[in-house]
């Protein structure tokens, strides 16, 4: 199949949804099929390149600040990527996906789509994530200008699912994870000697609001055991400044490693002790589920609107939503039973099995194909 791929932003590992749009091109392309990426490109990586879309000085800060870049539709480009292509995948539902959609609709293509965001994404970084009536209006809107006219649309997860379903999304579901690459397994890294004394707890991820960072801080500042715990921070995002102020009363300043690759990761999640997902809001989760594949116990939020408790084996590594003193108990309970987190170790890389990423690419396939044939009947 010849398959393009609509995102804004491609290119940049700042975020989730582009690490698995990256994910989603690689599995593809070692599937046989051709990938053409229709994206926001500064270099010369796809000869379908977009350019930004400019909000004023204002504006591109927010943006830039989350990790993010937004696409300027041009029709002339976006003919060229959909000319001759078998479907068309729509990664984000931003103007560009919209666009992108009216245009394959007038030249009949076959269209998905994937739901990477809900709209607290967004709202929680103009502190207004709670606000109901803003979160309904911006599901009503992608609804409308989006999916409403697209038959298979990928879900990263049966809580995604969930969500459409109750705001009136009435297509055809797919729930595929977006799966983790073979390069994250268990290797047996010892712990490096400048930290033989520590408890590594590690929590990788944009450094943004609804992260909820700050438990993980205020959860250690309680810990019995704080005198022993330091914390790697890995990623960057908005609320850096104000994470390293509020961490500056733990007896171990946290490191904050800014970018990191492949590599530095993969060494981190095998000699940590715990991976801590704080997160309020998440579609999935793959930094917890990258870690469950290398063996690190994961601690994740019941919030009602992350995804990320699929990935949890045991009921020590949940913890109260918005509680830090919750949190705490349950990370002082592992690290007194420490037996029992060796053996969960083994227990967290099996049950991450389940998300491998060749795994989901047969899904993916399977829902292009029945989209395609779904399209011409």
């Amino acid at each position: 199949m010849i398959i393009t791929l609509v995102t804004d932003q491609f290119y940049q590992n700042s975020n989730g949804t582009s690490v698995s749009a990256q994910n989603l091109c690689k599995g593809l392309v070692e599937n046989g099929h051709t990938v053409r990426i229709l994206s926001v490109d500064n270099g010369e990586n796809t000869p379908y390149a977009l350019k930004e879309r400019n909000f004023g000085k204002i504006g591109n800060k927010i943006i830039h600040s989350q990790g993010m870049q937004l696409a300027k539709p041009e029709n002339k480009i976006i003919k060229e990527a959909i000319n001759g292509a078998d479907i068309v995948h729509i990664i984000t539902p931003f103007k560009l996906g919209q666009k992108t959609l009216q245009i394959c609709k007038k030249n009949n293509i076959p269209c998905t789509a994937a739901f990477h965001l809900v709209p607290e994404n967004i709202t929680s970084t103009i502190y207004m994530k709670n606000l109901n009536i803003l979160n309904d209006a911006i599901w009503t809107c992608w609804r409308g200008k989006l999916y409403k006219n697209i038959e298979h649309i990928h879900c990263p997860s049966r809580m995604v699912a969930d969500q459409m379903k109750k705001h009136g999304y009435n297509s055809n579901l797919h729930i595929i994870s977006n799966g983790f690459k073979d390069c994250y397994m268990v290797n047996q890294e010892r712990k490096p000697k400048i930290f033989k004394d520590k408890i590594i707890i590690v929590a990788t991820g944009r450094l943004s609001r609804e992260k909820r960072y700050d438990l993980l801080i205020k959860a250690v500042n309680k810990s019995k055991y704080k005198d022993k715990i330091l914390i790697i921070f890995g990623g960057n995002g908005p609320l850096k400044k104000s994470l390293i102020k509020k961490s500056s009363k733990l007896p171990n300043m946290p490191l904050f490693l800014g970018k990191y690759d492949q590599e530095q990761q993969l060494s981190l999640l095998n000699y940590a002790d715990l991976y801590i997902h704080t997160a309020d809001i998440e579609v999935e989760g793959m930094t917890c589920l990258e870690a469950s594949a290398c063996g690190c116990v994961p601690i994740v939020s019941d919030s009602p609107k992350s995804a990320t408790k699929q990935f949890v084996t045991h009921k020590q590594s949940i913890f109260k939503h918005g509680n830090y003193k919750d949190l705490a108990s349950k990370i002082d309970w592992w690290i007194e039973n420490p037996e029992f987190l060796e053996n969960q170790k083994k227990i967290v890389f099996h049950h991450a099995q389940n998300y491998r990423l060749e795994n989901s690419m047969k899904l993916y396939i399977d829902m292009f194909n029945c989209a395609i044939k779904d399209f011409y009947k």
